[in-house]
């Protein structure tokens, strides 16, 4: 029987169902930390209809779980969503091709198909193709669903991956890293970093120290799942019998990849990297997605994590 997580005075709005992508905040909450940190807090579930960006932004949650590019957009539309908190410092995607299709990057795409997540997910291929100066009209670009079938059974040959999720799915199915190409979007500098954990002004304005409470326990709790991925799977899959252990330790490793990157490497695991942003905000541009910059200062702040504990802001990472 899988345990409900208490209501609370406050929430935090997970990007998906519970699963190893937010074992950090799972394992905190399992053990106690963000109450200890002084903080009442609950986990909700989102999914395609309900974003966090939104859910916050409404007031009906306090804390939710997105990225810089969510933010940025939300910003340049007149929502005052601020980062608190930098997890990942990757791009959570990239992008699968069997070896047989003969694409080995980028600039191979014309006359090629890919499948990609629409609703401002597709924008970092897109500006993956103008950095390859390829025309997007030669590509046959496929609005894919939220399985791996459609790639499996070859109805488009590139597949946009969450590398936590669906590519752990392609491994699952007995490919190998070996069988497949990857078009990664750090190779082509338009990278959407991955995994933060955002508030609103007003919020951080009158509860910082609830703010600072989240930041702390998250962070511990992420030490943690990183540190044991295999006693963090087990908790994980209390709170969702749906899952399988195996299939989140090998979720929790994955995220530990988009973390071990950027400032973490330097033992500031949560820290927001300035540059990153400006990445971001660039392919939003680009893209017309935004029509001016915003005050990216404005949009992501690192005073709660400069104020948490030096203990939580290390994690051992795989020597590569």
């Amino acid at each position: 029987m899988t345990p409900a997580i208490a209501a609370a005075e406050d929430t935090m709005r997970l990007e998906w169902v519970m699963q190893g992508q937010f074992a950090g905040p799972i394992v905190a909450y399992e053990k106690g930390y963000y109450k200890e940190a002084g903080i009442d807090l609950k986990l909700l579930p989102a999914g395609p209809d309900l974003k966090p960006a939104i859910t916050v932004a409404q007031g009906t949650d306090t804390f939710g779980i997105g990225h810089p590019n969510q933010v940025i957009t939300a910003r340049a539309n007149g929502v005052p969503l601020v980062t608190v908190l930098q997890l990942g410092q990757k791009s959570a995607t990239t992008y699968i091709a069997r070896k047989d299709t003969g694409i080995k990057k980028v600039e191979d795409m014309p006359g090629h198909s890919v499948g990609l997540w629409f609703g401002g997910d597709e924008q970092e291929f897109m500006a993956m193709l103008r950095a390859a100066n390829v025309d997007p009209s030669k590509v046959n670009i496929i609005s894919q669903g939220f399985d791996i079938v459609g790639w499996l059974n070859k109805q488009y040959e590139v597949m946009q991956v969450t590398r936590y999720n669906e590519l752990q799915l392609v491994y699952a199915e007995g490919y190998k890293p070996e069988d497949l190409v990857f078009l990664n979007p750090e190779d082509y500098g338009v990278a959407f970093v991955n995994t933060g954990v955002f508030a609103t002004e007003d919020m951080i304005k009158k509860e910082p120290a609830k703010v600072q409470a989240m930041v702390d326990a998250t962070l511990r709790g992420w030490q943690d799942a990183l540190s044991d991925p295999e006693a963090a799977a087990k908790i994980v899959v209390k709170y969702n019998g749906e899952l399988t252990e195996p299939s989140q330790v090998a979720q929790i490793k994955a995220m530990g990849d988009l973390i071990c990157a950027g400032p973490t490497l330097k033992g500031e695991f949560g820290k927001t990297d300035p540059a990153s942003w400006e990445r971001v905000q660039k392919v939003l541009l680009d893209a017309k997605i935004i029509d001016a910059p915003i005050a990216l200062v404005e949009g992501y702040t690192n005073t709660f994590w400069d104020k948490a504990p030096e203990a939580y802001k290390k994690i051992s990472c795989p020597v590569k």
